[in-house]
């Protein structure tokens, strides 16, 4: 007759144990849903703004004009930074701008994670990112003046 109870005390466990468990999967599934939430419309706004037309690459001399104009506003912006690889930034910006008109929250946030620096890993803050997109609509996508 003993057995028995232990047998009884053991499946007792295990429904306790499975329970707990599918409780803890539920509590962990709402924040799991909403990073996957957020990750699809990240994904929707890449893909707006790859619709969207990325300039053309600009000449040495734009792309230099370019360059300095970025450096004068926060000479970190640019330090330790390929020049092609902020050229490249700035284009994909151009995209965002087009694609997100009357969204400027939208337009300086994708700044502030384009355009950063060991000092500033979260972006240089919004007046400065309303800078580097007046630079940035001036140099390489001027159509959208």
């Amino acid at each position: 007759m003993r057995p028995r109870r232990v047998w009884e005390g053991a499946i007792i466990v295990l429904a306790a144990g499975l329970l707990t468990a599918c409780g803890g999967a539920e509590d962990e599934e709402a924040p799991a849903t909403a990073a996957v939430d957020a990750a699809a419309a990240t994904e929707a706004d890449q893909r707006a703004q790859e619709q969207a037309a990325i300039p053309p690459k600009p000449d040495e001399d734009t792309a230099a004009a370019y360059i300095a104009a970025l450096k004068a506003i926060n000479p970190e912006i640019t330090k330790d930074r390929e020049p092609e690889r902020l050229v490249d930034r700035g284009r994909d910006q151009c995209a965002t701008i087009k694609t997100f008109p009357n969204e400027p929250e939208k337009v300086v946030m994708y700044t502030n994670m384009r355009f950063t620096s060991p000092g500033h890993p979260d972006g240089f803050g919004k007046a400065t990112a309303k800078q580097i997109n007046a630079v940035i609509v001036e140099h390489l996508c001027p159509d959208l003046a």
